[in-house]
């Protein structure tokens, strides 16, 4: 259907009388009204023969044919360009969408970092301060109200330490 439209307004056009002009090989330009032949706006058709005047047919329904085919390839390729500039969307929203991926994959993986390195320094600190109060409390320097003291520290760092490895595992 769609290509038998461009034909008949072609064939619509040439029978309503309105002109096409042709350039033959040898550089003569016609106008072609029905069955009518022009040269410089003058009738030629009792003076052209008959294998002139096919010739001059033949030649208009050539470029008539080309500028058709030519449209439709034109056509083809608008439809082409708009598939490939579809895709060519498609793939910037997917990269994009990666890309957000990637960042929010980074920044997890900065947190658990951050947690792991946060759980590792209060351990080191709880057994930091336990060696403290080991040598502290074998030289006998710890009074009942310092060991009570220590003691909150430890049940302090021990909590944080419990905290920190939450936070770790759910990260994880």
């Amino acid at each position: 259907m769609i290509k038998i439209i461009p034909i008949a307004l072609i064939g619509l056009c040439m029978s309503c009388g309105s002109g096409e002009r042709v350039v033959m090989k040898e550089g003569a330009v016609y106008k072609v009204k029905n069955d009518n032949f022009y040269s410089n706006g003058k009738d030629v058709t009792e003076l052209l023969s008959k294998n002139e005047k096919e010739d001059i047919k033949a030649t208009l329904k050539k470029r008539l044919e080309a500028e058709r085919i030519a449209e439709d390839k034109k056509e083809k390729l608008e439809k082409e360009q708009k598939k490939v500039e579809e895709i060519i969307k498609k793939a910037k929203k997917k990269q994009e969408a990666l890309e957000e991926s990637q960042k929010k994959i980074e920044e997890k993986q900065e947190a658990i970092e951050d947690a792991r390195d946060d759980f590792l320094k209060a351990k080191e600190k709880l057994a930091s301060k336990q060696e403290k109060y080991n040598k502290l409390k074998e030289k006998g320097k710890l009074s009942p109200s310092d060991e009570e003291k220590w003691q909150g520290r430890f049940e302090d760092l021990e909590a944080k330490i419990k905290e920190y490895n939450t936070i770790y595992k759910n990260l994880k």
